[in-house]
């Protein structure tokens, strides 16, 4: 498996290809606190606008993968309906950048480290993977997470990929979006909305009842002075537009002042 050489992910990403054939593969590391770099990469179907680079200039902060990594789910395999929010092709990700990438189906390994790091080995499909593949590659997950453990030992801080200036503002903006005008548990279901989840998904996530987001909802929107999701999408892109500069704070406040 060349663990601890030059060609593991090649190797690796060789060798997990026999399950099915790979359309795009991707190695990620989300460092605790930094921003995710891509490790290996082989080029997909996608375009321009679905790429790596597209992905890794500031999409990923919506990405349900990077969300569960980072939020410390368990290691192991897991597919899109396992991390996505139920209205995902709804979701601002999708529409900007995920249907560019002329995918259909993506499993990843994830592996969590002792530090608050992980890695993310991406495989993406042009199209559906059936129930039997997918069992097939989450049943060789132990294997896969123990050839990348032994392979990345000691991996830390200093993988860490620092962001520029773009980037700062889009993973600041979505933390911050809203915090001058909405509570804390507010922002947390604007942010969840971003990402795409619905009432429901919300009240299972939040362990809330669909009447009380339905309520937050309603205050959020009445705050915000829009009427639909969709606005909310529109607010925080044209809030984004206009944050320039301004990284610790909710870049509705500029957006806000400039439309008086």
């Amino acid at each position: 498996m060349s663990i601890g050489q030059p060609g593991f992910a090649a190797t690796l990403f060789e060798a997990l290809g026999h399950i099915r054939p790979i359309q795009a593969t991707t190695l990620y590391f989300y460092p605790r606190g930094g921003m995710p770099s891509a490790l290996f990469e082989v080029e997909g179907p996608w375009l321009p606008q679905g790429n790596v680079r597209q992905y890794l200039s500031g999409f990923y902060v919506l990405d349900p993968f990077y969300g569960a990594s980072v939020e410390g789910i368990s290691s192991g395999c897991y597919d899109l309906t396992d991390v996505a929010p139920d209205h995902f092709e709804l979701s601002e990700y999708y529409q900007s950048f995920y249907r560019h990438s002329h995918l259909a189906d993506e499993l990843n390994y994830i592996l969590q480290s002792g530090n608050g790091s992980s890695l993310a080995v991406s495989l993406a499909f042009t199209q559906k993977l059936d129930a039997a593949t997918t069992e097939q590659f989450k049943r060789i997950a132990p294997w896969v997470l123990a050839a990348l453990s032994k392979h990345f030992v000691g991996l830390d801080a200093h993988g860490v990929r620092f962001e520029n200036v773009l980037e700062q503002r889009i993973h600041s903006a979505l933390n911050n979006f809203g915090s001058s005008i909405l509570t804390d548990r507010e922002c947390r279901i604007t942010q969840l909305i971003l990402r795409g989840h619905s009432t429901r998904s919300l009240a299972e996530r939040l362990d809330v009842s669909e009447d009380t987001i339905k309520s937050h909802r309603k205050h959020i929107y009445t705050k915000l002075d829009i009427g639909a999701q969709s606005e909310l999408f529109a607010l925080f892109i044209d809030s984004l537009a206009v944050a320039q500069g301004v990284l610790s704070k909710d870049p509705l406040e500029s957006y806000l002042s400039k439309r008086r």
